[in-house]
């Protein structure tokens, strides 16, 4: 077995090259390392697995790994490798929360995410583990649930968690925060969808970045959804609080009606055309098959919660929430 290697800082790109030169010549079995992709790839997998596992694992086993969120700190709270324990602490309780109500707010099964608390088996899904630290101004490594935690919720599709659905929004929403201009509108068409809750862990969680002056880079690896890196600067950081903080959320009761013509059972969703070629889709907290089956085609009043996002720029985004349904009699 071959023995863990010392792997250069991700951050100092002249460390990397000289890894790089080094290690064009490859034990027999392993492919060389032709390029900063490659090496970035080689490197992220075989650090991860050096550290969590104690061992380099073949690429045979990668399927076995469980997910894993690497993040880098550094700016003026990090020095000679530690960082502070106010920002380190304030940034994993903010992390966890956003995760968890993220999590709530993609979660198809749920009719509505900005009342009430979390469900405990989302909490329990979504909680993360410190499992190592690694080379860089300061990392860690935090993992996935245990497994029996993992089992409480169905995956969102064959190769896809609703962790990995997670973890993709957040890094989404990083990478708009640094996408120079127009990062505003693209800030708000992530996170609007998602709710007033789920909003403000975020904007909490920029917070503390940008309150540090700091600088962050998160590293997501899943074993189905591969490997995928974000960072989130201060500066962005300050614009994605700022944006989120500034929009305005507001429910209102209104009566639709329009013909049922389709739904999901596994979104738990009901779809109202209102008008023509203009199609609502309603979140309901009861039975969707028996809905469609019973109102398939048919003119229909719906009573719904109106949920409406809106931001500055003028932005909205209205999710819906059946109260009542019954057939339309006029």
């Amino acid at each position: 077995m071959n023995a863990p290697q010392s792997l250069p800082d991700p951050s100092d790109r002249q460390a990397l090259l000289a890894w790089l030169q080094a290690n064009r010549a490859k034990a027999a079995g392993h492919a060389p390392v032709h390029s900063l992709a490659e090496l970035a790839s080689a490197q992220n997998r075989r650090l991860r697995n050096a550290i969590v596992h104690g061992q380099l694992i073949d690429q045979g086993q990668q399927d076995t790994l469980r997910r894993s969120l690497w993040l880098a700190l550094d700016g003026p709270p990090v020095r000679d490798h530690r960082v502070e324990s106010a920002v380190l602490g304030g940034w994993l309780t903010a992390l966890q929360a956003a995760v968890t109500s993220v999590a709530h707010a993609l979660d198809d099964q749920r009719p509505t995410h900005d009342s009430g608390p979390v469900p405990k088996e989302i909490q329990r899904a979504t909680k993360l583990y410190s499992a190592a630290v690694f080379p860089s101004s300061y990392g860690m490594v935090l993992e996935e649930a245990p497994p029996e935690a993992q089992q409480e919720l169905r995956d969102v599709g064959p190769t896809e968690s609703l962790l990995d659905r997670t973890m993709s929004t957040i890094l989404d929403l990083a990478d708009k925060a640094e996408s120079g201009a127009g990062s505003e509108d693209a800030i708000l068409a992530t996170a609007l969808p998602l709710g007033r809750r789920a909003s403000g862990h975020l904007s909490t969680l920029s917070g503390v970045v940008a309150d540090a002056d700091a600088r962050v880079r998160l590293t997501w690896q899943s074993p189905h959804s591969g490997l995928r890196s974000s960072t989130l600067s201060s500066d962005g950081a300050q614009r994605c609080r700022q944006t989120l903080r500034a929009a305005e959320f507001e429910d209102r009761e209104d009566t639709f009606v329009g013909t049922v013509v389709g739904g999901s059972k596994v979104r738990g969703t009901v779809e109202v055309e209102i008008a023509e070629h203009e199609v609502i889709t309603v979140r309901a907290d009861r039975e969707v098959t028996a809905l469609v089956r019973a109102y398939a085609d048919r003119r229909v009043r719906a009573r719904v919660l109106v949920t409406t996002a809106r931001s500055p720029l003028g932005r909205e985004h209205h999710s819906y929430l059946l109260l009542d349904l019954e057939q339309d009699e006029s």
